[in-house]
């Protein structure tokens, strides 16, 4: 495989930790310790290897670089510390920050967990399904939520759901009650967010 810098130095200057994979030696173990590693196509070794090889294309629309569950067992395993989750997290958000979507779930299921947190500083563990059911419609919220219905049901023994009415989306759902300081955690978020975005430029 040709190796070509374009996409790997954009990578490494724009992406959180990107530069870390400078000193992956392939050795997999990456690969081999993910706990979803049968779902990929792409393990990280072989994203380092495709971003070193300049597809950028292949690598910023690869549904696994937004598959990572931040199990952690990658970063603590590796034997050179290449903070592995964080480079894919950083690889997704910098995907959906150039306008590519590579799981469009993950995606939706992101902005109402990030926005509960923004807004509130905690998560609902009843808004947040059923804001993310809501995003494709009533109808097919109906749905999902159907097709969720077992993990609702696990939560609800385990005494982390209370029973809530189903709200249409053209109701508002009561919001969460704020954490103390939620204006200085949105502040820092705020700040966060424009040191990414001046990264990114």
């Amino acid at each position: 495989m040709d190796y070509k810098q374009d996409f790997a130095k954009e990578v490494y200057e724009k992406v959180d930790s990107g530069a870390e994979i400078k000193v992956c030696m392939q050795c997999g173990v990456c690969a081999s310790t993910c706990p979803l590693r049968e779902h990929m196509k792409y393990s990280p070794r072989k994203i380092w290897t495709l971003i070193r090889a300049g597809r950028r294309q292949e690598v910023l629309t690869s549904p696994d670089i937004m598959l990572c569950t931040s199990c952690y067992t990658c970063k603590v395993r590796c034997p050179r510390g290449i903070p592995v989750i964080d480079v894919m997290h950083g690889l997704a958000s910098y995907a959906l920050s150039q306008g590519i979507t590579p799981r469009e779930e993950t995606a939706k299921f992101g902005s109402v967990f990030w926005a509960g947190i923004y807004g509130t500083g905690r998560v609902d563990e009843a808004i947040v399904p059923i804001q993310y059911c809501l995003k494709d419609g009533l109808v097919a919220g109906l749905k999902k939520s159907l097709g969720m219905m077992d993990i609702g049901l696990s939560l609800m023994k385990a005494k982390r759901l209370k029973p809530k009415m189903f709200i249409p989306p053209n109701i508002a759902i009561p919001p969460s009650h704020k954490i103390k300081g939620i204006k200085e955690l949105q502040r820092m978020l705020d700040k966060a967010k424009a040191l990414g975005a001046r990264k990114e430029g």
